[in-house]
């Protein structure tokens, strides 16, 4: 039964693309970008930044899908080749990424490597091409786990005294308030059952669950065996006496069990999925989206230029006025215009680590996210109504 959820929450939650051609998504550029009308691909949200006026472009993905990747890689070479992209931010982290890269270096990374080819590394290759930061803004997975942990324990603490259902269900419908909006200037059903992106539906359900197999063989494998397991059970329940043999006592103590089954498990997961998995991450990436919108659109005219061997050192020496004095000079406009001195970006080894400090409202230049689909509509929220800092 848990799987079957599983496998349904993958389908509704995944996010999600279509195979697209190599046009243009923004073919005219005056003193602002028009987004081209034609096959622009639903997925696809933009709108202005309310706090710095920079635009910012959301594209949102069904991962490992092909059309996500066609679509990642159509967008961001059309930007990048008219000289309209101020940076790109990936739903990576640096924890995850480094461990990817490592395992690329190995024979079995090698035998997996087709698996692992995600749209966010297709970003950032692109980005990488064309001299542009590519940032990691996801939470990093370690704060992830820890959260999952403590989440589950408070839940099944709570579950278990009746005085805390309110102030749970509170809890809930607040977040998923704010995690789940719907609306105009929101991803929708068309965005989710787009053709082209269900056709390459296949092939992510396929890889999705292979390249957690190839990065983590031994704890993929436990959490596999024990799906199945549940799977057995679940067969070996249906197979004993059927409902209908059953009397009218039994009948209604199934259905009561199974309904209590499924509302226990509906409580956890979608607490889970809702709390930890989007929440709290949205507003890392949020917070990650909206800090490039501010260095983009400070007042300083000059570029600032940082090495990315180790990306957090990289800002924070940036950002601690070790460099020379002209840089300074525009490090103080930033702590004025990000509101932190140190704040954590992580951008992609090997690639460019770079502040440019620019004036959007003149040149236009877009500020862009890849996004698991489940995401975009969370963060659109946090930005545009000035959630998140």
């Amino acid at each position: 039964m848990m799987s079957k959820y599983l496998l349904l929450h993958a389908l509704l939650l995944a996010p999600s693309n279509a195979f697209q051609p190599a046009i243009p998504i923004y073919a005219k550029r005056r003193t602002k970008l028009h987004a081209a009308t034609i096959n622009t691909p639903p997925q696809l949200i933009e709108f202005k930044e309310p706090k710095t006026n920079t635009t910012v472009i959301l594209i949102g993905t069904m991962h490992y899908n092909p059309t996500s990747i066609s679509t990642v890689k159509s967008t961001i070479q059309s930007l990048a080749s008219q000289n309209s992209l101020a940076s790109v931010i990936v739903e990576s982290c640096d924890i995850r990424w480094n461990t990817t890269t490592e395992l690329l270096k190995t024979p079995r990374g090698k035998i997996f490597e087709p698996v692992l080819m995600s749209e966010m590394k297709a970003a950032s290759d692109i980005a990488m091409e064309y001299n542009i930061p590519c940032i990691l803004g996801d939470q990093r997975i370690n704060a992830t786990g820890d959260s999952l942990g403590s989440t589950f324990k408070e839940t099944f603490v709570g579950l278990v005294n009746p005085k805390e259902w309110g102030n749970m269900y509170r809890e809930f419908t607040e977040k998923a308030e704010i995690a789940l909006p719907s609306g105009d200037g929101y991803l929708n059903a068309r965005s989710i059952l787009d053709p082209r992106l269900l056709i390459a539906a296949p092939v992510s359900f396929a890889k999705y669950p292979l390249s957690f197999l190839a990065r983590n063989p031994i704890s993929t494998s436990i959490v596999f065996g024990f799906l199945g397991a549940l799977t057995v059970l679940d067969s070996a329940n249906a197979g004993g006496t059927s409902f209908m043999d059953s009397t009218l006592q039994e009948q209604a103590l199934s259905l009561f069990s199974s309904l209590l089954f499924a509302g226990l498990e509906f409580s956890v997961f979608a607490r889970i999925m809702v709390q930890v998995l989007l929440y709290e991450r949205n507003e890392i990436l949020a917070r990650n989206i909206l800090h490039q919108c501010k260095l983009s659109s400070g007042n300083g005219k000059k570029n600032v230029s940082k090495g990315s061997g180790n990306a957090i050192t990289d800002m924070l020496s940036f950002f601690s006025g070790s460099a020379d004095d002209d840089a300074a000079s525009v490090t103080e406009e930033l702590k004025g215009t990000t509101g932190t001195d140190a704040f954590e970006t992580f951008y992609v080894p090997g690639g460019t680590a770079s502040v440019q400090v620019i004036n959007t409202a003149d040149t236009g230049k877009v500020v862009l996210a890849v996004l698991g689909m489940a995401h975009c509509n969370g963060i659109v929220k946090l930005l545009k109504e000035e959630l998140v800092d």
